[in-house]
């Protein structure tokens, strides 16, 4: 019988073999920082997690528990207890403790909403976090360990003295090649497993992810933190970073043909008020001249933060080898 064609079907056959795949750390529209385009809502980025081969999904939306809790209420609608692949909830969250000196992410997966509000109580205390977590069976993950907010400046005795601490670490797709590989250097000095993941904000679902045995939610994450995983990383590069916000704005502009006129805070400038009428109006994106000349305008305009992002974390690597962080 003959079998299929392409790299990324055989890719599926191969990692499908291994266990369930999943990619744990993903954003929806219920992010602060994800445009609000139908694309990225919850029910569109799980039949894309479907689609892609994924064996399980999670929402790991900042903060919050909204968008978990919506997809599960709509896929019970329809599927009523037997959706397509299993969901489990997630969240990411903040954990500034003045200890540590710069504030991380940690995803938890598998909570409740009353568990989320007792640990962003704990969110200014790595240890009293993580003991909850613990004490709880909570499934938790060190995301992006090289990555500090802006304004912050960390050392890597810290990021080390986290990494020996958490139970399971994240390589990130948004990471450039080599700060993975420090990450991975780190995780495997101290014996701790690793996820990979795509900390995706443009539903680039399963960019990067993970494989492990199990017949269900539960028995995955049980296997990934007995060391049974095996993880298929994918890393950030300028010109790919450009086409994800690329196929962004083609989405903004595509959805815009569809909206009414957006809404505008009250008592803005004047000036901004007309910009911004203008550019909520849905005839003017119905005009296909008009769409792609705004679409190559946004496009250009993302160029310069876009390599900005880059360069940030290639001079955090440059920090890392002299020891100054």
């Amino acid at each position: 019988m003959q079998q299929s064609g392409t790299a990324a079907e055989i890719r599926r056959r191969i990692t499908g073999a291994l266990g369930l795949r999943a990619d744990l750390h993903v954003h929806s529209s219920y992010s602060h920082d994800v445009p609000g385009l139908p694309a990225f809502s919850p029910r569109a980025l799980y039949d894309l997690a479907v689609e892609r081969g994924m064996g399980l999904f999670t929402l790991t939306d900042h903060d919050t528990l909204d968008g978990f809790l919506a997809l599960q209420r709509e896929l019970r609608s329809v599927y009523g207890n037997h959706p397509p692949i299993p969901l489990i909830s997630g969240v990411e969250l903040k954990v500034c403790d003045p200890a540590v000196g710069h504030t991380i992410h940690l995803n938890v997966l598998g909570l409740t909403q009353e568990q989320m509000i007792d640990l962003m109580r704990r969110a200014h205390n790595v240890e009293a976090f993580v003991g909850y977590c613990r004490d709880r069976g909570l499934f938790h993950v060190y995301n992006h360990p090289f990555w500090f907010e802006r304004g912050e400046r960390a050392n890597l005795g810290a990021v080390e003295s986290l990494i020996e601490r958490l139970p399971v670490i994240e390589l990130n797709a948004g990471r450039i090649r080599e700060l993975n590989a420090r990450t991975e250097e780190l995780a495997r000095r101290y014996s701790k497993p690793v996820v990979a993941a795509s900390d995706t904000h443009t539903g680039q679902i399963g960019k990067s992810f993970t494989v492990a045995p199990g017949k269900s939610a539960a028995e995955f994450l049980e296997n990934v933190l007995g060391g049974q995983a095996q993880v298929f990383p994918q890393h950030i590069a300028f010109r790919e970073f450009l086409a994800e916000i690329s196929l962004t704005v083609d989405l903004f502009l595509q959805g815009m043909t569809r909206q009414a006129e957006l809404p505008l805070p009250k008592g803005i400038d004047p000036r901004t008020e007309f910009w911004g009428r203008m550019l909520g109006r849905r005839w003017l994106f119905q005009r296909p001249l008009t769409r792609r000349g705004l679409g190559a305008i946004f496009k250009l305009l993302a160029r310069p933060p876009a390599q900005a992002f880059i360069r940030e974390q290639h001079r955090m690597l440059l920090r890392l080898d002299e020891g100054q962080c």
